[in-house]
């Protein structure tokens, strides 16, 4: 199954949106991420993969393969963690509901899988309202100010199990 989470990404103080699509495979362990990664994107295999399994989700004999798209603009950060873990979830059939298009996910998983701040969430709230995203998950950062937004329903999560 090919799953496809919404997720933001940041082009200086501007942000657009970036579809992280996830097709699993008969295969080795593996989690492969393409779509012009930094490496902070890249380090996500390895976070994905230890959070998932702190969560007892078995991906064994399992290739995992991410792409990001727009495949041109090139994603830094671990902002894109979420997106993708959720994005595993879908296409190993771990979850009993689809995501709707128009929510998006922000946000790094750190090995435990809680879910934490990242640099640039606020221009990212800011650019999925512009996206016309209706909903947003996205970990709560006392830094910011309070957000709230006609249009745009700001749900703040604390790990993936909270999501799921």
């Amino acid at each position: 199954m090919c799953a496809k989470v919404t997720s933001i990404g940041l082009k200086g103080m501007e942000g657009y949106r970036v579809n992280a699509e996830v097709r699993t495979f008969v295969g080795n362990d593996s989690i492969r991420i393409v779509g012009f990664p930094d490496a902070a994107v890249k380090e996500s295999e390895e976070r994905i993969m230890a959070a998932l399994r702190s969560l007892g989700y078995t991906i064994n004999g399992q290739k995992i393969i991410i792409n990001l798209s727009p495949s041109e603009q090139k994603k830094s950060g671990p902002m894109f963690d979420l997106p993708m873990a959720m994005g595993v979830l879908v296409s190993l059939n771990e979850l009993v509901n689809s995501i709707p298009e128009n929510s998006g996910f922000i946000g790094a998983l750190s090995l435990d899988c809680a879910i934490v701040p990242v640099e640039g969430m606020l221009p990212a709230v800011l650019a999925a309202k512009k996206i016309g995203l209706t909903r947003l998950y996205m970990p709560y950062d006392n830094r910011l100010p309070y957000l709230k937004f006609d249009g745009l329903e700001i749900i703040y999560i604390t790990s993936v199990t909270s999501v799921a």
